[in-house]
């Protein structure tokens, strides 16, 4: 699947994963942006049907992201569907886009995507910031993260989510923001923590 990459400075991206390095922290929002058409009081996906999707570089960090995401739908009084069996997707176009005519048919109101991001690592002692480069359904794409060493000499990884919200009737891009987690080895409580945080920023968007 095609992922989403926002193109902006890395410098206060960084200095904000360094900051979540020293305590494990809720993911911290680096970024946000509503349609200015719609306001902040849109009420857009209150109670609604939700197609949602996850987009990442692994089959079980995907299906993690989703179940996690369908969970957190569900919380906020809404009702999440998955895309259907056999939906072909294109590396080349963005995957909210492809997703509208799957949405219209199976009555929803608006595409919730959410792309994880995952950090590069090295080896050595305390914190890796790494910024580099993942396969992505066979594309490219840059990989910003944060990563500390944990016992045994392993690595957890901190994720960086970028959630982007479409609107079926208008077939518009409404919403989109970037959140980062702090660097966990439990992906299922990170992507859980990150898809909460989306929705609850989402909320405050005035999207529920």
């Amino acid at each position: 699947m095609k992922t989403l990459l926002v193109r902006r400075s890395l410098i206060p991206l960084a200095l904000a994963l360094a900051a979540l390095a020293g305590c494990s922290s809720a993911p911290q929002r680096q970024a946000q942006w509503i349609d200015p058409s719609i306001g902040t009081q849109s009420r857009l996906l209150q109670g609604e049907k939700i197609l949602i999707a996850c987009d990442a570089f692994d089959a079980a960090v995907l299906r993690i992201c989703q179940d996690q995401l369908y969970r957190e739908v569900l919380a906020k009084g809404a009702t999440p569907v998955t895309v259907p069996p056999g939906t072909v997707l294109l590396n080349d176009r963005e995957l909210d886009g492809q997703l509208v005519a799957s949405a219209q048919a199976l009555g929803a109101r608006a595409v919730l995507t959410m792309t994880l991001t995952p950090a590069t690592s090295s080896g050595g002692s305390g914190v890796s910031l790494g910024i580099g480069g993942f396969s992505f359904g066979g594309s490219g794409g840059g990989g910003v993260g944060l990563s500390v060493p944990v016992g045994g000499g392993g690595w957890s990884t901190g994720f960086a989510a970028s959630g982007r919200v479409t609107d079926v009737r208008s077939n518009r891009l409404v919403w989109t923001a970037t959140l980062v987690a702090a660097p966990s080895s439990d992906l299922n409580a990170q992507f859980g923590a990150l898809s909460r945080s989306m929705l609850e920023t989402a909320q405050s968007a005035g999207l529920f």
